[in-house]
């Protein structure tokens, strides 16, 4: 082990990285630990336990395990949204019913590639704590404003008629999530392609708009 004059590097490797990954470890266990006992039958010794790093170091960490689910929600979110909004640009001049079926697979890829994340984003994060709650609705309405603003686009261009697509957005986002996380659990798992089919269909029809595939 070394350690240079200024106290920046422990076994080659500087303080900062070592730090960013403990906090990795941390939020991997956190993952782990929520998803598989439940947020509310967590502790901070199992998440320790799993990550195999000390109680003394998660709270240099966070300040609870509160903080540490908003962290992980936060992450699966942002990964989410960055996968959708990127199905979108790469959609370009596709048709309505084309898009939403990519912003479909994108969602289902990123949240459901891994049953866990499923686990804590669209289960244990509900209600888990008022500044948890708080946080997971400003996020679902960040996604009803992406797929509003979908809609709304494809309004402008004839392909669905207009309409309140707020209030459609909103009814149908819950469905959205319930599929997704039933398709996680499932033994076995019925293809990817039917649940992007009947969410795809579901999106389409509370828009107004017509899925060619049902031609």
């Amino acid at each position: 082990m070394s350690q240079d004059s200024g106290g920046r590097t422990y076994a080659g490797q500087s303080v900062e990285d070592r730090q960013r990954e403990r906090r990795a470890r941390f939020v991997e266990s956190g993952l782990t630990v929520f998803a598989r006992d439940g947020y509310a039958s967590s502790s901070v010794g199992a998440i320790c336990k799993d990550a195999g790093l000390s109680s003394r170091q998660f709270y240099e960490e966070f300040n609870g395990r509160e903080a540490l689910l908003v962290e992980l929600f936060d992450l699966i979110e942002r990964d989410s949204r960055e996968a959708v909004s990127n199905a979108l640009t790469a959609a370009g001049e596709l048709g309505f019913a084309q898009m939403i079926e990519a912003c479909t697979r994108a969602y289902i890829e990123s949240v459901g590639s891994d049953p866990r994340r499923a686990r804590v984003c669209l289960v244990e994060a509900i209600g888990a704590s008022p500044t948890m709650e708080k946080y997971r609705l400003q996020q679902r309405r960040l996604w009803a404003g992406l797929l509003q603003a979908v809609a709304e686009d494809a309004a402008t261009h004839g392909d669905i008629p207009a309409g309140d697509y707020q209030m459609r957005v909103t009814a149908v986002l819950g469905a959205v999530n319930y599929v997704v996380y039933d398709w996680t659990i499932a033994d076995p798992r019925p293809p990817m392609d039917d649940v992007i089919r009947v969410l795809g269909q579901t999106l389409i029809g509370a828009m107004g708009g017509r899925n060619p595939r049902a031609s």
